[in-house]
């Protein structure tokens, strides 16, 4: 049974119909049947593959390539692309090595619209920040990760997960990264996640609590670089 029935279907269409750079998508899936110590099993791999498959025919300008964890050469790919679990979905135009632009967790819910807005992004319209956001993105003394934890039914989630993409997509020393909290309970609970968008940067030096202006993010990024420095 399809998860996006014809209305969607043509809305998706419609929306990725006139992109102007291909885009490519990277899934890592997991069909392993033993969980590793430590690990979470991935609830919603075959959901994931199945939705972005879905996608893929929508648009000539977007393909999907599939990584499965539990071979050699996933695992050999996770690596060199920095994926720690499954799914997670790598967006990027095509050709390009860029791995910063990610989600941990399915798209579900009001999450598909971020994704849709990133295809629309790398695909056609880009990031859209002022120049001198760029370049202070780009000047950062080290990388910076923004880690945004959302739920598919959080309808403020999408804005702060923009943000993190927007950021990653203006600058190669950022990596946006949404992470779908009740899939990677354990990582929500490392980070003490009560409510969300909860964004957690360079794994704690700082955080962003709900969704806030571009300026926020900013400042917060500033903050963890002063105190990791």
């Amino acid at each position: 049974m399809p998860l996006l029935g014809e209305q969607e279907q043509q809305i998706v269409r419609e929306r990725l119909g006139n992109l102007t750079r291909d885009v490519e998508i990277v899934l890592f899936t997991d069909s392993s049947t033993v969980i590793a110590p430590g690990k979470e099993p991935c609830i919603y791999c075959k959901e994931t593959e199945q939705l972005l498959r879905e996608i893929e025919p929508l648009s000539d300008k977007v393909s999907l390539v599939v990584y499965d964890l539990a071979n050699e050469e996933g695992k050999a790919k996770a690596e060199a692309m920095r994926v720690e679990a499954a799914p997670t979905i790598i967006l990027r135009e095509k050709g390009s090595d860029a791995v910063n632009i990610r989600y941990r967790g399915i798209p579900a819910g009001y999450e598909f619209a971020s994704l849709l807005e990133d295809i629309e992004m790398i695909g056609r319209d880009g990031h859209g920040l002022p120049d001198e956001v760029v370049k202070e993105l780009s000047e950062l003394p080290q990388e910076v990760i923004l880690q945004v934890f959302v739920t598919p039914t959080c309808p403020y989630c999408p804005q702060a997960v923009r943000t993190s993409h927007r950021f990653a997509y203006a600058s190669p020393k950022v990596m946006g990264e949404m992470i779908e909290a009740q899939e990677f309970p354990s990582l929500a609970d490392k980070y003490h996640i009560s409510g969300v968008p909860d964004t957690v940067i360079n794994h704690g030096a700082q955080r962003i609590l709900g969704a806030q202006p571009v300026s926020a993010f900013l400042d917060a990024i500033r903050r963890a670089v002063g105190a990791t420095a």
